[in-house]
């Protein structure tokens, strides 16, 4: 019997009860119990299935779900007889979710921190009714984080003596991070040790060195927040770089597969081969080691096109999760303490190549300046790069798919029109892209990028070159679902500017070869010059691509100043 398409819920137990896919994580439960460390803290990208492990994990581990396991595991790996861990159904689970925790009002973040600390004790009790009323109001009461933490633990010790405790913490740096980002001051000074953050930690290590606290694992994001707690809290091992839990969160292609075979796919309904084809180019491609093959589906993005693609079997207008692609200002803030010229130099040569190499680090230290490579390092660890190969201690860092790519190129549009005082008139951008599909021309294109450069300054226009011009063609292709854009697409024959591809969504079938050059003001008598050069050059590409069965629409531009343009279709 088919199944439904998971709904985005991290609810383990609804999700099975509701007949939803359950792509099978729960052999990780064997893996996790046969490693030494029982403290685990694992990181990967928000929206990439932490919570709903966190979720599976509870239902395995917690005592009172210990009649449902034939219903919510018989049909999984660790539901099998000969799979069943010792562990199964033995600890009294607490559980602290801090992706909630807003950091816009400074004085109230220990306040949010406070209540989530209060409602994971509250629901604790709910779960387990092995304290009095009066009990609970007395922990309940007391208040700080800390001390209410103490007084809930020394109750426990009292109620029963010879329970352990599986502590989850869900998002453990969320709110960590965004103080990071825009706060250094304020997250050093609730980290640092007198810090109320390294005080909650230091109190769960405590409570782990008495045995209350059997097993812990936390999940998070970067290991900025963990680095800065150093002794606070060393007792605990970070396994996200580990390659044996590569795949622990988000989904192999063949799991994919697996998910669409027995959910949506109908036999002549689709080409399952091509959806899943698509599916690759838009959300695949992230590598969390260097050692490993396999590379990863964000599941949330995965899960938002197949609710929308198995309704009627045609592709969403928007391939993108609003909600992930909003996040492009998070790589304003991760580069935001860098130099000027450090800041440009990453986003230059990752739009430009798509890919940056650079050490990563593995443990942060704030006694030492944030440079490159730390920013480089925090852009991985929250998914916008992700790796690609390593060479000794250097790290080959690539996009990871197309989704991330455009969330550069929305970054790098904001970015330009705020410094440029610039107002990008969407309207005439979609027609110009319409004028590509529907009648394979780029006048309007080319025009409306001419109609940008008048726009700027004479000082703008100083250290302009071709590079620039690039960048705005693609910041204006880059915002729409109507083609793949391909920047310094290599041959054998060089590189060659953009090559523009039609994904599903677009009517038209041409494919776009654009070679793009710019002369200063000054330079202007050599227009027809650099021109026979362009017209040359990308002969030759189109050629080449010809050669590997692709047919082009081929361009060749010119830009002089902001004053005029020529170009010319071979």
């Amino acid at each position: 019997m088919k199944k439904r398409i998971p709904s985005k819920s991290s609810n383990y137990a609804s999700l099975i009860e509701e007949n939803a896919y359950y792509v099978d994580k729960t052999s990780y439960i064997q893996t996790l119990e046969s490693i030494s460390d029982k403290y685990i803290f694992f990181l990967r990208p928000r929206r990439f299935g932490k919570s709903l492990h966190l979720s599976m994990l509870e239902f395995y581990y917690g005592i009172q779900h210990k009649d449902r396991f034939g219903d919510l595991f018989g049909e999984y790996f660790i539901g099998q007889p000969e799979n069943i861990t010792p562990l199964r159904n033995s600890y009294y689970i607490l559980k602290f979710n801090f992706s909630a925790i807003n950091t816009q009002i400074e004085n109230e973040i220990i306040q949010k921190f406070d209540a989530e600390v209060e409602r994971g004790i509250q629901d604790f009790t709910s779960a387990y009714p092995i304290f009095s009323e009066e009990t609970v109001n007395s922990v309940l009461q007391v208040k700080g984080n800390v001390e209410m933490f103490k007084k809930f633990f020394s109750m426990f010790l009292q109620t029963v003596p010879d329970g352990k405790i599986y502590l989850l913490i869900d998002e453990y740096d969320h709110f960590t991070n965004e103080l990071f980002a825009f706060n250094t001051d304020h997250f050093r000074e609730i980290v640092s040790r007198n810090g109320w953050v390294r005080k909650f930690y230091e109190t769960i290590k405590i409570y782990m060195g008495e045995g209350i606290i059997d097993r812990f694992f936390a999940t998070g994001v970067t290991p900025v927040t963990l680095d800065s707690m150093t002794s606070g809290f060393n007792v605990a091992k970070n396994i996200t770089l580990e390659p044996e839990f590569h795949n622990m969160a988000g989904f192999k292609e063949s799991e994919l597969r697996g998910m669409l075979q027995n959910t949506i796919y109908k036999e002549g309904k689709f080409d399952l081969d091509v959806v899943i084809s698509d599916m690759r180019s838009w959300y695949n491609g992230s590598k969390f080691s260097p050692d490993v093959s396999d590379r990863l589906y964000n599941p949330q993005m995965v899960i938002s096109f197949l609710s929308s693609f198995g309704s009627n079997f045609t592709y969403p207008r928007e391939m993108a999760d609003i909600n992930v692609t909003s996040d492009y200002k998070k790589i304003a803030n991760i580069i935001a303490p860098l130099s000027h010229d450090d800041s440009d130099n990453i986003i230059s040569e990752v739009l430009n190549t798509d890919r940056i190499a650079e050490i990563l680090t593995i443990q942060y230290n704030f006694e030492l300046p944030y440079t490159k490579t730390e920013a480089v390092s925090l852009l991985f660890y929250n998914g916008l790069l992700t790796i690609e190969n390593a060479v000794v201690s250097m790290y080959n860092y690539v996009i990871p798919n197309y989704v991330m790519k455009q969330m550069y190129w929305e970054f790098f549009r904001y970015k330009f029109t705020m410094e440029k005082e610039l107002r990008y008139d969407n309207t005439k951008i979609d027609r110009s892209i319409m004028q590509m599909f529907t009648e394979g021309k780029i006048d309007m294109l080319v025009e409306y990028v001419h109609s940008i450069l008048k726009n700027l300054s004479n000082r703008d226009l100083q250290k302009f070159s071709e590079k620039h011009i690039k960048m705005i063609f693609m910041t204006l292709l880059m915002g729409n679902n109507a083609y793949f854009v391909k920047s310094e697409n290599e041959n054998n024959e060089g590189y060659a500017d953009l090559l523009l591809i039609p994904t599903q969504l677009n009517p038209g079938k041409d494919n776009f070869l654009l070679e793009l050059k710019y002369l200063k003001k000054s330079n202007k008598g050599n227009l027809e010059v650099e021109k026979s050069k362009a017209v040359e050059q990308v002969r030759k590409y189109k050629t080449e691509l010809e050669a590997e069965g692709i047919i082009c629409k081929t361009y060749a531009i010119v830009f002089v100043g902001k004053s005029e343009y020529a170009f010319e279709e071979l």
